[in-house]
């Protein structure tokens, strides 16, 4: 994978310190041109010294790290913000006991850190509609292993949707005719063209309605006319190869994983900096909206909602 970086000596120029950082973090998150709350007059937002606040001079304070990742952290701004930097310019993941050595930090802030910077990749990764008129929807399952307490776990089936050089994906609860269906009429647009192995839970796609290509993986990982399923198929090597590096990945973190996999794999040929773009918005991040992420990325409900 190729995409945009920022390097090391551009990130310390723009953020040398933790002002830097806490004044970025509050120009995306309020700006200085905010009513004040409290009055309803505009500007004049300052950084109250010794503490991660802004106040304004009708003596009101707000926090701009309210609902971000960063709220109620003992850790530096700049780990934080070092720690994003790393996750998107490496090719492969970052490791907690990487993390905890270049920062100098705990275990269990390591950890936290990094469940932390990947839900915060979830919230730009959110499942959302492909395809669309003569558009290739690429689709396939992938049996992802985990262990628990050094024992390996049944495998989890995660299911892909490619269309365009861009992929979304979701934990399902089987490979069911209604599980598979559900996932295609909720999140593939109609009039899309779909390019499938010859599972048994495609075979009704052309009774349905769809135009359906299956590929017989059996003969060959085409259909002698130039279709292949490939697309997809790179995505589950760069899935697996990541998550052979974290080795052991907890079942209800697995969401995580995917969605940090997917934001940078779908920005492998962007042209402007991943690390910006990730600090460049900071969706509401308190337990309720985590939650929500968590679901979103579970599609083993969806053919009950279509049900």
């Amino acid at each position: 994978m190729s995409f945009a970086g920022t390097s090391v000596t551009e990130f310390f120029a723009n953020f040398p310190d933790e002002e830097a950082c806490l004044r970025h973090i509050f120009e995306v998150t309020i700006g200085n041109h905010a009513p004040c709350p409290n009055c309803g007059k505009r500007g004049g937002w300052k950084p109250l010294r010794g503490t991660k606040k802004y106040h304004h001079p009708c003596r009101i304070q707000i926090s701009p790290l309210m609902g971000t990742p960063f709220y109620r952290s003992n850790l530096s701004l700049m780990a934080w913000f070092y720690a994003m930097l790393l996750f998107t310019n490496s090719s492969t993941g970052v490791r907690s006991s990487f993390l905890r050595r270049q920062l100098g930090i705990g275990v269990k802030s390591a950890h936290r850190l990094c469940n932390e910077v990947r839900a915060h990749m979830a919230t730009f990764e959110l499942p959302r509609p492909v395809g669309g008129p003569d558009k290739l929807v690429h689709i396939d399952e992938a049996y992802i292993k985990h262990m628990v307490g050094g024992r390996r776990q049944r495998p989890h089936i995660v299911m892909g949707l490619e269309c365009e050089g861009q992929v979304c994906c979701g934990i399902l609860q089987d490979c069911s005719l209604p599980s598979i269906m559900a996932v295609i009429s909720k999140l593939v647009r109609p009039g899309s063209i779909l390019v499938t192995d010859c599972h048994l839970a495609y075979s009704g796609l052309s009774a349905d309605g769809w135009e359906h290509i299956p590929i017989n993986h059996s003969r060959a990982f085409h259909n002698f006319a130039g279709v292949t399923n490939n697309p997809i198929e790179v995505f589950w090597s760069v899935l697996k190869r990541t998550l052979r590096l974290y080795q052991h990945v907890a079942a209800n973190n697995l969401w995580r994983f995917l969605a940090e996999v997917q934001f940078r794999y779908n920005r492998r040929f962007s042209e402007t900096s991943t690390f910006r773009e990730l600090i460049g918005a900071f969706p509401p991040l308190l337990a309720q909206e985590r939650d929500h992420l968590g679901q979103q990325f579970d599609w083993s409900t969806l053919s009950d909602e279509l049900g």
